[in-house]
C-alpha cells in the first residue's frame, strides 16, 4: 500500500511537471520586403518598434492588437535599435550611414543625429539614462548620455557585438566574439571583470530579479550562466544549433534563445537551469520581449517575417508550480506514512 501510494504520489509530480509548461503559439506573422531589423518595446504603452533595414522608417505596432499604427522615419539602413521607457527616446543604429538618430517617440520626431562609426547594437539604462553603442568595426562601445545626447566616453572592446544592461545594479555586459569573453563594466564606465563563455559569444541579458546573466555561444550551441554579484560562470546549458539572441521575462523568470539553424526558440526555466520547452518559428535571429505581455518578437533581416509569439500562458510564476509540486510530494509522502503505520499496526495485531 505505502509503496503504491509513494508511486502514485510521483506520477502525480511528474504530471504537473509536464505540464507546468505549456505549449506556445505563433498569434501572428507580419510580411514585407523592407528587411525587418531589431525591435525595441516600451511596456508602459505596449508599443513596438521594429526598425526596417532595407528602408529608412521604423514601424510602429500596437502590442495589442499587433497591428501596424505608423511608420517613423529616420533615415537610410536603420538597424539596430533602444528605447529609454521612462523619456520615451528612441535610439536607431543606421550602421551603413554611420549616424545614430534619436527620436522623441511621443512626436515621431527626429531629435538629434549623432555620428559614429558603424553603431549596430544597443542597450539603454533608462533608470540612469545613459546609452551604450557597439561598433565592431572600431572595436569601441560608445557611451550617451541621454538627458544632452551627447558623447561621455568610450570603451574598448575587441569585437563588440551583443551588450546588456542590469538597471538595478548599473552594470553593463559586453559580448567580444574574437576573444570569447564578457567584459562587464560598473556605472562609472570602468572595467570591472573580463568572463571567458563559449565559442563565438553574440547575444547577452541580465535579468536584474535574479542578476543571472545570460550569453548565448554560437559555436557551442550552448547559453553560459553568469552570477552577476560574483561574475562567475555558474552554469552552462545546451540549447539549439547556433543561439543568436536571448532574452528573459524577469517576473517569469524565463529565458528564450533564437536557435536560427533549426528555426526554433529553446525556453529555459531560470530556476532550474533546464530547457523546458522549444518553440518553432520561421528564421529567428533577432528577439526582444515584453514582460508585461510576455510576447517575444522574432526577425531576421534577411527574412520577410516578423513573428509574434505569444507565450502569455507562462506569465504565472513557475515557482507557484514548484510549490505544488512540493505539496503533491508533501501529501504523498504523508500519506505514505500513515498507511505504514496502519499496516504495521494490524500486522502486530494479527501476531
Amino acid at each position: 500500500m505505502k509503496l503504491f501510494l509513494i508511486c502514485l504520489t510521483l506520477v502525480f509530480a511528474v504530471f504537473f511537471v509536464n505540464n507546468a509548461y505549456s505549449s506556445s503559439d505563433i498569434v501572428q506573422t507580419i510580411k514585407q520586403d523592407n528587411g525587418w531589423g531589431v525591435t525595441a518595446v516600451d511596456p508602459e504603452t505596449n508599443l513596438v518598434y521594429i526598425t526596417n533595414f532595407k528602408s529608412n522608417t521604423v514601424t510602429v505596432l500596437d502590442g495589442d492588437t499587433d497591428e501596424i499604427v505608423s511608420e517613423i522615419e529616420v533615415g537610410t539602413t536603420p538597424y539596430g535599435i533602444g528605447i529609454n521607457v521612462i523619456t520615451k527616446t528612441l535610439y536607431v543604429a543606421r550602421e551603413r550611414a554611420n549616424i545614430l538618430t534619436i527620436v522623441d517617440t511621443t512626436t515621431s520626431k527626429i531629435i538629434k543625429e549623432v555620428e559614429l562609426a558603424k553603431p549596430y547594437d544597443i542597450a539603454v539604462n533608462s533608470k540612469s539614462n545613459m546609452v551604450y553603442v557597439t561598433s565592431d568595426k572600431d572595436h569601441l562601445v560608445t557611451v550617451l548620455d541621454g538627458s544632452t545626447n551627447e558623447i561621455i566616453t568610450t570603451l574598448n572592446v575587441s569585437d563588440p557585438c551583443g551588450i546588456a544592461v542590469n538597471e538595478d545594479t548599473n552594470m553593463v555586459y559586453v559580448t567580444s566574439e574574437s576573444e570569447d569573453m564578457v567584459h562587464v563594466f560598473n556605472g562609472s564606465n570602468n572595467l570591472v571583470a573580463s568572463i571567458g563563455v563559449g565559442s563565438s559569444p553574440r547575444g547577452v541579458v541580465s535579468n536584474p530579479e535574479t542578476n543571472m546573466v545570460y550569453v548565448t555561444n554560437q559555436m557551442n550551441g550552448t547559453i553560459t550562466v553568469i552570477d552577476g554579484a560574483k561574475n562567475e560562470v555558474v552554469d552552462t546549458i545546451p540549447v539549439g544549433e547556433t543561439p543568436r539572441r536571448i532574452v528573459v521575462n524577469p517576473e517569469t523568470n524565463l529565458i528564450y534563445v533564437s536557435n536560427q539553424f533549426i528555426n526554433s526558440l529553446s525556453v529555459i526555466d531560470g530556476h532550474t537551469n533546464l530547457v523546458v520547452d522549444s518553440i518553432p518559428v520561421a528564421q529567428p535571429y533577432e528577439l526582444q520581449i515584453n514582460p508585461k505581455t510576455n510576447k517575444i518578437y522574432s526577425t531576421y533581416y534577411g527574412f520577410s517575417g516578423l513573428s509574434i509569439v505569444d507565450d502569455g500562458s507562462m506569465r504565472k510564476d513557475s515557482s507557484q508550480k514548484y510549490e505544488t509540486i512540493i505539496l503533491v510530494l508533501g501529501a504523498g509522502a504523508l500519506a505514505g506514512g500513515i498507511a505504514f503505520f496502519i499496516i504495521r499496526k494490524k500486522k502486530k495485531q494479527l501476531a
